[in-house]
């Protein structure tokens, strides 16, 4: 082989290439050494800023709270740290235990499907048996002069139609035994479901489920968070008629808001156009200023459709996630907010009563 196919190109692998230094990638492993080093050396930084911050905050170091804030320092990282220290991070997340409990419902699914189309087979065969046994006795008893011959003929026939119906009473009960389990396991994917499969976020069920967890640690550790509901503005809502093109704006929304969003924040599709994330640790100020960052974002995103370009507009709600308050109230509050702003024809709204206190 040429020396140039000996050469390893470096730059299109997502964790090496400019982290700080200026570093020659001809110098073999040295430089890939480097270059792992460098990584380490901002991670490690990073966790100790971490740790420093987290004790600032009289924050207990769990998993959820380290996590929070390595994520809200990463952000002031510049852009090709952040990626390639995210890039690590995506590696090593996983959520094998969920996936497998899944796959094992929709196995057990797919199992009952494959015996309930056993057991049509098997009807379909008797019906058949059924249909054929009756032929040969209509033939049969049409050839008899005989009355006593005659009745013996019908109660033979009588007796083969009672054994074939018998055999399929039993398969019905199976069958309908097996749909009824199969509408059960359908019943639990369903309730199990935590994505909204169109847009890639989570669904309004588990966004409150997560929200009242994030109610408890409030509780416990005394921080602020908030949440945010937004959706398109009336003027589009007003000017975009056709469905498919409205599909075409809430997805972009949804893609905004996964590219925009911090790990820790929790993204969900309420249904009816309306979006909701939940802002850990953060106060309303922060939420503001995340609010004011979406909504700019959003407007240079422009969409070509249908002959026209459509430039996302927003509106926003915005409130606090309290204790004080239950998990439905918390997000009604947001709703308030967001319908306020959409009446106003404002960007954004703070819920009036989170605003006073």
């Amino acid at each position: 082989m040429s020396k140039n196919k000996d050469k390893l190109d470096f730059s299109s692998n997502p964790y090496f290439g400019d982290i700080g230094a200026n570093i020659n990638i001809d110098g073999g492993d040295n430089a890939v050494e480097e270059l792992e080093n460098q990584i380490i050396d901002k991670v490690t930084k990073i966790a100790e800023n971490v740790a420093k911050e987290m004790s600032k905050e009289s924050l207990p170091p769990l998993p959820a709270n380290y996590q929070m804030y390595f994520e809200r320092l990463l952000e002031k990282e510049d852009v090709g740290s952040r990626q390639k220290i995210q890039a690590l991070i995506d590696l090593q997340s996983s959520n094998e235990d969920r996936v497998a409990f899944f796959e094992k419902t929709v196995k057990d699914g797919f199992k009952n499907i494959k015996q309930i189309l056993e057991l049509v087979a098997l009807l379909y065969k008797n019906l058949q048996v059924s249909q054929n046994v009756s032929e040969k006795y209509v033939k049969d008893i049409a050839n008899i002069d005989n009355k006593l011959v005659f009745n013996n003929m019908v109660k033979l026939f009588l007796k083969d139609l009672y054994s074939i119906r018998e055999k399929i009473d039993g398969e019905l009960e199976n069958l309908k035994n097996i749909y009824q389990d199969t509408t059960k396991i359908i019943s639990s994917i369903n309730e199990n479901t935590i994505y909204d499969s169109q847009f890639g976020v989570y669904n309004k069920r588990y966004f409150l489920t997560l929200i009242d967890k994030e109610k408890e640690l409030i509780e416990e550790f005394n921080h602020e968070s908030t949440m945010l509901t937004l959706t398109l503005s009336k003027n589009i809502m007003n000017d975009v008629a056709n469905k498919t093109i409205m599909l075409i704006l809430l997805k972009s929304i949804a893609k905004l808001l996964l590219k925009t969003s911090r790990r820790s924040d929790i993204l969900a599709y309420f249904g009816n156009g309306v979006f909701a994330m939940g802002l850990k640790n953060s106060d309303l100020q922060s939420a503001k200023k995340a609010a004011e960052r979406l909504i700019e974002t959003a407007k240079s995103t422009n969409i070509f459709s249908d002959g026209r370009d459509i430039v996302l507009e927003l509106a926003i709600g915005v409130a606090k996630i309290t204790p004080k308050k239950t998990t439905e109230n918390i997000v009604q509050s947001s709703l308030i907010a967001l319908n306020l702003a959409l009446d106003e024809k404002v960007e954004f709204k703070i819920y009036p009563q989170d605003e006073i206190e």
